[in-house]
């Protein structure tokens, strides 16, 4: 019995009825990204999105609708959707689509955090999968902070010697060797739980985030960390860039993952867009 764990990772899709800028249709993008993954032949149990998954969801005065055309778009695959909460994102209305789009047999298990956030696991066939969230303003913040009750909570599911753990969040805990983005967009303690992860390494597959939007990967204290791209725009992201550019290459990425026989590998796939690129644009 094949007992391989596989599922898609996509990220910051930032969905919107209307252009987010000159040149990026957003909503066709995320059309294109679920046409790709509709396209793979080969097993997934699951999608994973690690948040903003809409543009400016998280304002007082949005109502969900852009968060709910996206959640939609994405079951009509017809595979279990599961997320982390992105600093765009509409949090209320990514916790009532998560619980109650679930296959009846999948369990989702509340984390202890601050009151509000998303937190949580789960479990596919003996692989267990933890969820956090680091969005600790209302605000587009682009830096996050993990509340002291889930990293808590992460030392004490660590601790069991029997689980195998892979973590999923939106924002990256560790320095990625680019000015802007070590400067602007990482988890505030970040360190702390990386420590803390690299207690326990044997027992963390990887560790899978967004916020970058592009793919990078990095192995620190034998733990694996990995971004996924975006859909949508991506950003600069090399050692002496200094500031978050709108690049509307015409690219829409997803990692294909497996975890087996203690393995974690990742596939990156890719769809080239058919909208045209537009000038680079500062970020908003």
């Amino acid at each position: 019995m094949d007992r391989a764990i596989r599922f898609v990772h996509i990220s910051d899709t930032h969905w919107a009825s209307d252009a987010i800028a000159p040149g990026i249709d957003s909503k066709s993008r995320f059309d294109q990204l679920c046409d790709r993954i509709a396209a793979i032949p080969d097993p997934i149990d699951f999608i994973f999105h690690t948040g903003d998954w809409v543009h400016r969801g998280h304002l007082d005065g949005d109502t969900g609708y852009s968060t709910n055309q996206a959640w939609d778009r994405l079951q009509q695959l017809g595979l279990p959707v599961l997320t982390a909460v992105g600093n765009h994102d509409h949090r209320q209305v990514l916790s009532q689509r998560l619980r109650g789009s679930l296959p009846s047999d999948w369990q989702i298990h509340s984390v202890d955090c601050e009151e509000g956030r998303l937190a949580y696991w789960f479990e596919v066939r003996g692989e267990f999968f933890l969820v956090l969230d680091a969005r600790a303003s209302r605000q587009i913040d682009p830096r996050g902070e993990l509340c002291a009750r889930q990293l808590a909570a992460v030392g004490k599911l660590l601790a069991d010697a029997d689980r195998h753990w892979t973590i999923f969040m939106h924002y990256p805990p560790i320095e990625l060797d680019c000015e802007w983005i070590d400067r602007t967009m990482r988890i505030e303690n970040g360190h702390q739980f990386h420590e803390l992860l690299a207690l326990h390494s044997g027992r963390v597959r990887g560790v899978f985030f967004g916020h970058v939007h592009r793919p990078v990967s990095c192995l620190k204290d034998s733990i694996l960390y990995v971004s996924s791209g975006s859909s949508a725009m991506h950003f600069p992201n090399m050692p002496g860039d200094p500031q978050a550019i709108m690049q509307s290459d015409p690219l829409a990425l997803a990692n294909y993952i497996c975890i087996r026989d203690g393995m974690t590998l990742v596939k990156t796939q890719w769809t080239i867009l058919s909208d045209p690129p537009s000038d680079r644009l500062d970020a908003l």
